[in-house]
């Protein structure tokens, strides 16, 4: 009998002593998991980054650092990856046009520091959440610089991408971030926003303004369309619109069918075409006084004698303009053309120029459209235009409150307008 208890005794004791062993393990594990692993990729030594992605347990966090210039194709299917440069000028270069460089379907995937060139797309985060590209060059790609798809979300932060051949940035039916980067001289936009996707471009996620320089693009500088929309703060968008070959002028920001929040402290200068480009039933607003920035938008020298105007609207679009300075720019500050619609308060509406005789309005109303001096704080200024202050070029076209967008001094006389 007391052997039988002896036996049942230690039994149990093992029984404890494995029982804590293996908690013991699962923690070590856990532990294990949760523990970022290094490893390094020597391009000139024949290493590459897919050879990398197989390596270790694929539940574990990895760090892949590269060493020099690789030649390759690369699928991040795995989640919690970061692919960053061991030194200056690490590369990865696609050398198939048709495919895309660097492809991401894995969650919580860093890319940091290392230049992108050749392929198709240079980096596609396809459904990936939380893709996060980060001071990295990306350029001479075969189409997009960085795409962003498919429910994909992230951050392109301190990134510069040129010379891509279509856009340097786009967000098709994702959500994306583009922060203090450089987005310049590709061959169609600079930034693209579409398919119902949603941007942030120069604000970031925590509503902290991180500008870019959105510049040269062939296009537009940013383009957003069918039922998309964007929250665009503190960017420099200049001389975009360069290439006349694509049958139609690029304009500093084009929004077709989809809407956007001009915070603030953007300047939009020395754009081929409008400065702001709105049509089929675009809406945007400009100066939101619900962030902890400047309202103020720049929009100057923006217009050639072919497609004129700091801010266009066409085909049933409307804006709030608000602290805008539009001021320098071709033909007119303000155009509404097919029963579009604005409304304008403290607001400098400013010495913009004529192309041919009869242009150089302030502001212009055709074909049924509508403007509104609003109340409070109107404190307007539309004063030395080449043509009237305000001028409707048909009976359906009026003016409003006029009184309140403080018509001053223009050439051709004041307000050309019947009322409501």
């Amino acid at each position: 009998m007391n052997a039988r208890h002896s036996l049942v005794f230690t039994i149990a004791a093992l029984l404890l002593v494995a029982l804590h062993a293996r908690a013991d393990s699962d923690r070590d594990r856990e532990r294990d998991r949760d523990r970022d692993r290094t490893t390094t990729v020597d391009c000139a030594a024949g290493d590459t980054v897919a050879r990398a992605l197989r390596q270790g347990d694929e539940r574990k966090s990895l760090t892949i650092l590269i060493n020099g210039s690789c030649s390759e194709h690369v699928v991040i299917n795995r989640s919690d990856i970061k692919l960053a440069a061991a030194a200056p000028g690490a590369t990865i270069s696609g050398p198939d046009p048709a495919i895309d460089v660097i492809r991401v379907t894995g969650t919580r995937v860093t890319i940091d520091g290392i230049t992108v060139t050749g392929g198709r797309n240079g980096v596609t985060a396809d459904g990936a959440a939380g893709l996060i590209v980060q001071n990295a060059r990306v350029r001479g790609t075969g189409r997009n610089g960085i795409t962003y798809t498919q429910g994909a979300s992230g951050v392109v932060d301190g990134c510069t991408l040129v010379n891509n051949a279509r856009d340097g940035v786009t967000i098709d039916s994702a959500s994306g971030t583009v922060i203090n980067s450089q987005v310049s001289q590709n061959a169609r936009m600079g930034i693209t926003v579409s398919g119902g996707g949603t941007a942030r471009i120069g604000i970031d996620n925590f509503n902290v303004a991180g500008g870019n320089t959105i510049s040269a693009n062939a296009a537009n500088g940013i383009h957003i369309v069918f039922s998309s929309t964007a929250r665009i703060a503190a960017n420099a968008i200049m001389g975009n619109g360069t290439d006349p070959s694509l049958g139609f002028t690029g304009s500093g920001i084009n929004i077709t069918s989809a809407s956007a929040d001009l915070i603030g402290d953007n300047t939009i200068s020395g754009n081929v075409g409008a400065g702001i480009n709105l049509n089929g039933g675009g809406s945007a607003n400009l100066g939101d006084s619900n962030f902890d920035m400047s309202t103020v938008n720049t929009i100057t020298g923006n217009g050639n004698p072919n497609s004129t105007g700091g801010i266009s609207g066409f085909l049933g679009s409307a804006l709030n303009i608000r602290d805008a300075v539009i001021s320098n720019n071709v033909g007119f500050g303000v155009i509404l053309t097919l029963r579009s619609s604005a409304q304008i308060r403290n607001s400098t509406i400013q010495n913009n120029t004529a192309t041919v005789p009869g242009t150089g309005d302030g502001i212009r109303l055709q074909l049924g459209s509508a403007v509104l001096g609003a109340t409070p704080n109107p404190n307007s200024n539309v004063s030395g235009n080449a043509g009237f202050g305000v001028n409707c070029t048909d009976a359906e076209s009026s003016a409003a409150n006029t009184a309140a967008l403080g018509i001053g001094t223009n050439t051709r006389g004041g307000v050309a307008c019947t009322g409501f």
